[in-house]
């Protein structure tokens, strides 16, 4: 459980007495992870965010009364084999926000957030225990959105409408490293579904140092945030995807697919389609099975390549406890196509077409 504690504070009219809460939370998690071809060797690592990326929080609300609250995140990503703060050293750089939020109205925030794909279809992508090649689509999260202000509606008839804005602060040109995003899901007992859009102007450009995508935009996780053709940087990046679960007893099913154009600034294009279908099972009250499949087909227009990639995830997840897990997850990479390596998500690239990794981590909520 995650601690508590609780202060008092006073609205501004009437001096009326209110109460804040803030809760610190987080996760711990690590283990080994072995590669089949990592540049023609097996490699045998250690491993920070086996499960899920460790990270610790501050997550807070003050009750003004009539449904209507103050709210904010702060949290901080790192790695728990070296100590050092992930997210390119942020000190709350997965997020930081600080907002309204009402019953009725729905809630606003501003700071550094979680933009819509992420936020309805990166679930499916959590399920699937695994992530498509260089997370092209974002659905594990390695970009989020700074400077934006987001509007999460209420549910009305089992709809829920998100959307966001990042700015540039470009001074003359808005356009340069901005994002906007927008989404709508729908849920009704066991079934949820969800579409969701981001489009990412200039991200990361030069001269917007400051704008809505910052230098997360230059890992070198991110496979595809260089031409081709040419090795320039992306012009413009655009996501839209659709996907969700069925449920169905103790099993749950999860399908999604992805459309992701980038532009590049030497005028050259790729599109990525990906597919995700996978699938959950409690085994036991302490036991999940899970397996997935995915694939990625890609479309370089002025080189005329056609990559593709075929990835299967399989997990074994047991509970010692409602706080603590551990895991055995392996996973399966295959290039065709024009495609010349496979790369497994977190690894160097294969120097064959086929690539497995095979990761043994525990996790600790707290």
């Amino acid at each position: 459980m995650a601690g508590t504690m609780v202060v008092g504070g006073l609205l501004a009219q009437g001096a009326v007495q209110a109460q804040s809460n803030v809760q610190v939370y987080g996760l711990l998690s690590a283990g080994l992870g072995y590669t089949s071809d990592e540049n023609g060797k097996t490699r045998l690592h250690a491993l920070s965010g086996t499960n899920q990326n460790p990270r610790i929080g501050f997550r807070g609300q003050e009750d003004l009364g009539d449904g209507n609250k103050v709210i904010f995140v702060l949290e901080n990503g790192f790695n728990v084999m070296t100590g050092t703060a992930a997210q390119s050293g942020r000190l709350f750089g997965r997020q930081s926000y600080v907002g309204l939020t009402s019953n009725d109205k729905g809630t606003l925030t501003l700071g550094r957030q979680y933009e819509a794909v992420k936020d309805l279809l990166g679930p499916v992508v959590i399920a699937s225990n695994g992530v498509h090649i260089g997370d092209n689509d974002n659905g594990y999260n390695d970009l989020r959105v700074q400077n934006a202000v987001k509007y999460v509606s209420p549910t009305f008839n089992k709809l829920q409408f998100t959307g966001l804005y990042g700015f540039s602060e470009n001074p003359n040109d808005s356009v340069r490293n901005r994002v906007y995003s927008a989404g709508l899901g729908y849920k009704e007992d066991a079934f949820s579904w969800a579409a969701a859009y981001t489009k990412m102007d200039q991200p990361n450009a030069p001269d917007a140092p400051n704008g809505a995508i910052g230098n997360d935009y230059a890992s070198g996780l991110l496979i595809f945030n260089k031409s081709a053709v040419s090795g320039s940087g992306v012009s413009s990046q655009a996501i839209a995807g659709t996907g969700g679960f069925y449920n169905i007893g103790r099993t749950k099913l999860g399908a999604m697919y992805t459309n992701v154009r980038y532009h590049y600034l030497d005028q050259s294009n790729l599109t990525l389609q990906n597919i995700d279908v996978n699938l959950n099972h409690k085994l036991t009250e302490a036991l999940n099975l899970g397996a997935s499949y995915f694939f990625t087909t890609g479309n370089y227009d002025v080189i005329d390549k056609k990559p593709k990639w075929h990835q299967v995830n399989f997990q074994a997840d047991y509970f010692l406890s409602k706080r603590t897990d551990v895991a055995i997850t392996w996973s399966y990479q295959k290039a065709a196509g024009d495609a010349t390596f496979a790369r497994v998500f977190g690894f160097a690239a294969a120097q064959g077409k086929t690539q497995s990794v095979l990761i043994v981590g525990m996790r600790h909520y707290f």
